[in-house]
């Protein structure tokens, strides 16, 4: 067992290396903005210094709380490292390794066989939630501490649960629902299925779920950021008004381009063969596996409808507890067969293979380049005041301006709900401006009109106290003529990409 655990490690480690080595491109640009927070903890403020300026128009600052503050800690080592994309990369093989080896803690413990062919049968199941897996983000370590808390869970490991509980909420507050949704889901499956509710675990969950929110700075301040990142997010989207997000908050859409099909078709012909020996072949079960398989099955379907109603973050969960299921599956009704064992590694190798190409193939045509601010967020850096206020055209460019410039302040970072909830009016201010909508004039409101119009200008001077305006060119090309055309702004520096005019 030591041997094969040492071999497990080995190989995560050569996996994980390889795929964070694999461009010079970085799969998400979010990556700079934590790796940059992560290293702010070891200035002055030290880890308690929790107040975030920089994004300046938004609730992040004005509640001076970190939702994602655990793991900015992990990271915090990292930022040691002399070069910073070197150490993003160290991170991320890190937090990839860490994920393999929770999946497979977790296999052990659901007795899922062979244990250490899952973790990279998940890591694979599709080109999707490889190139998600492999950032230096924390949905990949919550992810694997919440298929961890599912074995606890199943086990009836209290402590388990309560440590995995705790772990997921301080690494990523704004997840916390997701661990009582897996205890709901167990529970209710458990307690039908064996006339037994965990009421143990489900003390040991909420005891870790608080404790993940209390043992931070300012828990108050970041539990009102995370209930507006999750439940005023929804609402907001619900009336139709038009927040601008990231597309993984979009719902899942399957086209003949999708690159998750494969996946999905072994899932689903995983759920119907389980359906068929259970409930129509009547395949005798013990109550605790007839529970696991229920659980699993229940949680991957949950999820899956999530992603593709909602959105197609939830497809990570879906693809955690799909494999799960599929695992337990083979593990109850197929595993002695050599056909199913020998049919499983080609699938294996069919997914890996199709799901590493796909994946690299896509970072080197629409990954990011991590230098392609730098030039100008430096310049801007040296030719302004500590505090001055850029305007940042649009949130996305926050985390790469942040990470090579912290000097400045900026308009907005992180998702825009933060922004709208912050003032409503300065964000309609921006959207206009960003959408290019609108360029001499824009507005405060939902709808505009000539009496409502206000001029540009006078927006970037006193609504946003901006001394500096940042957009790239090639998106933002309406904006960009108007600011050369107008001699109330001055071109300072620029590049293919991305230029900076200063508000005089």
């Amino acid at each position: 067992m030591r041997r094969t655990t040492f071999i497990f490690l080995c190989i995560s480690l050569l996996v994980a290396t390889s795929l964070h080595f694999s461009s010079d491109k970085i799969p998400d640009p979010d990556i700079l903005y934590h790796f940059r927070h992560a290293e702010i903890y070891g200035r002055a403020g030290g880890i308690f210094g929790v107040d975030f300026p920089w994004a300046h128009y938004s609730v992040i600052s004005k509640f001076s709380s970190d939702i994602w503050y655990g793991f900015h800690l992990l990271v915090a080592p990292f930022t040691a490292a002399g070069d910073p994309i070197w150490g993003i990369r160290l991170a991320g093989i890190f937090i990839t390794s860490a994920f393999l080896v929770s999946f497979y803690i977790a296999c052990l413990y659901l007795d899922i066989k062979p244990a250490p062919l899952w973790p990279f049968i998940i890591l694979f199941s599709s080109p999707f939630l490889l190139h998600r897996l492999a950032m230096q983000r924390p949905h990949v370590l919550s992810l694997g501490l919440h298929i961890s808390l599912f074995a606890f869970l199943a086990t009836g490991n209290i402590w388990g649960v309560f440590f995995a509980a705790w772990a997921s909420t301080f690494l990523h507050l704004s997840l916390f629902w997701v661990s009582f949704l897996i205890l709901g889901a167990f529970a209710v499956i458990k307690f039908f299925s064996e006339k037994n509710f965990p009421w143990r675990e489900c003390l040991a969950l909420t005891g870790g779920v608080l404790a993940g929110w209390v043992l931070r700075p300012n828990p108050l301040g970041a539990a009102k950021i995370a209930y507006i990142q999750v439940f005023q997010l929804t609402l907001e989207k619900l009336k139709g008004v038009p927040l601008d997000f990231g597309s993984e908050l979009l719902p899942l859409r399957f086209t003949s381009r999708s690159n998750y099909w494969l996946f999905t078709l072994v899932w689903l012909c995983m759920l119907l063969f389980f359906f068929w020996r259970v409930f129509i072949k009547h395949t005798p079960l013990s109550n605790h596996v007839r529970t696991l398989l229920l659980a699993g099955a229940s949680l991957s379907i949950l999820f899956f409808l999530m992603s593709v109603s909602f959105s197609r973050r939830a497809f990570d969960f879906c693809s955690g507890f799909g494999v799960i299921f599929i695992g337990l599956v083979f593990s109850n009704f197929l595993y002695k067969k050599q056909l199913a064992r020998t049919v499983l590694i080609y699938v294996f190798i069919i997914m890996a293979a199709y799901s590493f190409s796909q994946r690299n193939q896509a970072l080197n045509s629409i990954g990011w380049d991590p230098h392609r601010f730098e030039s100008v967020a430096k310049w801007i850096e040296s030719n302004s005041e500590p505090g001055e206020i850029v305007f940042n055209l649009r949130w996305e460019y926050f985390p790469e301006l942040f990470f090579w410039n912290t000097r400045n302040f900026y308009i907005n970072g992180m998702d825009p709900i933060f922004q709208y909830v912050y003032d409503p009016g300065l964000y309609w201010e921006a959207y206009y401006l960003n959408t290019g909508k609108m360029t001499q004039f824009t507005c405060a409101a939902t709808s505009c009109d000539e009496k409502n119009l206000k001029d540009t200008y006078k927006v970037f001077k006193e609504d946003f106290k901006a001394r500096y305006v940042f957009l790239v060119k090639p998106v933002d090309a309406p904006l960009y003529y108007y600011l050369l055309s107008d001699s109330r702004f001055a071109l300072k520096d620029e590049n293919k990409i991305s230029a900076v005019f200063e508000v005089k």
